[in-house]
């Protein structure tokens, strides 16, 4: 790179991208393996403790995006996305900030952000779903599929589609305009953001039944729910009802396309080697969180367990940061937008949350993540109108803190309100002793001054919530959206 150039950026994303279907954090098997997003790790820097900000796409997306926690921003669910959504702020983005400074941006693929927040100077949706191809309507498309009991989206299955994969016109797109329209004086930050391995989970037939032969556990596992939360959204997804090779093929179908997302992020990678770009490009690959497929009756996303809550961060960028380099301290999703202003030498917005993980800080004690608006006429998930509480009132409002030692989650608001003490039902996990955080130890005399200090934390978090004139209720307006 030259000294007057400032770096390329290439940016992929995954959704509901689980941080152990990557082969270079350790996958269930050893047969399953992403050998291309293992180059990114191999040539970069891996972080081990990233969290999201919020276990669910629109208000995931919307804070690291914006680098603001879902209390400033006043994004608490995928409400936040849909036509009618009052989105009343008005934080800088990321490709924003960075077009200031002289950057092309572009993106290709999934945004699913407010729809008053346009970042990107070119934004191409084109494969960024299944819908126009996979809508159905043809019961031929649908022979094979496991579907969440309670659900429409399927968890398991092969994609039968009248045309190719949708998901590989984004690689296209993106390998096209590196080849023909990257090059030139101006650094480019690109956008290559897919759908998978969110739900619908179909893998393309290039890709299915590559695991089935392994041995996927075929039971919920042991262990009672540890939260009125966990076993409420345990009641309303229903994983109980599956028979063991339903669960056993949802496991098996969702590292497949995890596999075929590994195939396109190296099409990404060779185009980039192709273009003579390598040496000026830095290469990002994370999710906007997790995903649960089954674990103690868990399914889809919106719980603070690691499945969901922790996301794979790599970045490279050879000759300027360590190769094959592992992060162990804490950070969060909102950290990239400063950590992509440093490297790229420009000054950060002012709004930007967060610290640049490559700036000689420490990492900070505590971070924070929520999910739900925790109205009165709330689900736990709204656009399939799904989920309230056990007395027929609204999904409450989550939050969560974690250190580098402990987890805690709680309610902080139901029914338009802030909650009491008595209806907080918190959570702490002890990662020490309990890396799966499966023990509830809210309980536990041994632990009251951390869970009291913790709780006071989420309190005063809570409390800072900006709140949206209205949040909508599911309807056609909003059909389609997401």
């Amino acid at each position: 790179m030259t000294a007057a150039r400032r770096p390329n950026i290439v940016w992929i994303m995954g959704d509901e991208f689980r941080t152990d279907a990557l082969s270079c954090y350790g996958t269930p098997f050893p047969e399953v393996v992403t050998p291309n997003m293992d180059r990114i790790a191999a040539a970069g820097v891996r972080f081990e403790h990233c969290y999201c900000n919020s276990p669910i796409c629109v208000p995931s997306r919307t804070s690291f995006m914006t680098a603001t926690l879902p209390e400033e921003n006043g994004v608490f669910g995928n409400e936040g996305s849909w036509a009618s959504f009052p989105y009343d702020r008005d934080f800088v983005t990321i490709p924003e900030h960075l077009a200031r400074a002289g950057y092309r941006t572009v993106n290709f693929g999934k945004t699913h952000l407010p729809v008053a927040l346009h970042p990107w100077q070119i934004d191409e949706h084109d494969g960024a779903d299944l819908g126009r191809f996979y809508d159905g309507t043809d019961p031929a498309l649908r022979q094979d599929e496991v579907y969440t009991p309670t659900l429409k989206a399927a968890i398991g299955g092969t994609f039968r589609g009248p045309a190719g994969f949708p998901g590989e016109r984004v690689t296209r797109n993106a390998v096209r305009w590196l080849r023909e329209e990257a090059g030139g004086s101006a650094p480019f930050l690109l956008g290559v953001g897919y759908l998978q391995p969110h739900s619908p989970v179909v893998p393309p037939l290039s890709h299915a039944g590559i695991y089935d032969d392994l041995p996927w556990p075929d039971d919920i596992g042991a262990g009672e729910p540890g939260s009125d939360y966990e076993r409420r959204f345990v009641e309303a997804l229903r994983a109980d009802a599956l028979a063991p090779a339903e669960r056993r093929r949802v496991q098996a179908d969702y590292h497949a396309l995890v596999r075929w997302l590994d195939d396109q992020v190296g099409a990404v990678l060779d185009a980039i080697e192709a273009s003579g770009l390598a040496e000026d490009t830095i290469v990002v690959l994370e999710a906007d969180h997790g995903v649960s497929l089954g674990e103690r009756g868990r399914l889809q996303k919106h719980t603070f367990f690691p499945e969901v809550h922790r996301v794979p961060r790599l970045v490279a960028w050879p000759g300027r940061l360590p190769e094959g380099q592992v992060r162990g301290d804490l950070a969060q999703s909102l950290d990239l937008a400063r950590t992509l202003c440093g490297l790229a030498g420009i000054a950060p917005a002012e709004s930007f949350g967060g610290r640049d993980l490559f700036a000689p800080e420490p990492p900070p004690e505590m971070v924070f993540a929520s999910i739900g608006f925790g109205e009165r006429d709330s689900y736990a998930l709204p656009n399939q109108v799904v989920g309230n509480w056990s007395d027929g009132t609204g999904w409450p409002r989550r939050a969560c803190v974690r250190t580098a030692r402990f987890r805690l989650d709680m309610t902080v608001r139901r029914n338009g309100r802030p909650v009491g003490p008595d209806e907080e039902d918190p959570y702490l996990a002890d990662l020490a002793v309990d890396p799966l955080e499966a023990v509830n130890r809210a309980d536990d005399p041994l632990y009251a001054a951390v869970l009291e200090s913790l709780r006071q934390a989420l309190r005063e978090q809570a409390a800072t919530a900006h709140e949206p004139a209205s949040v909508p209720v599911y309807s056609e307006v909003e059909r389609g959206i997401n």
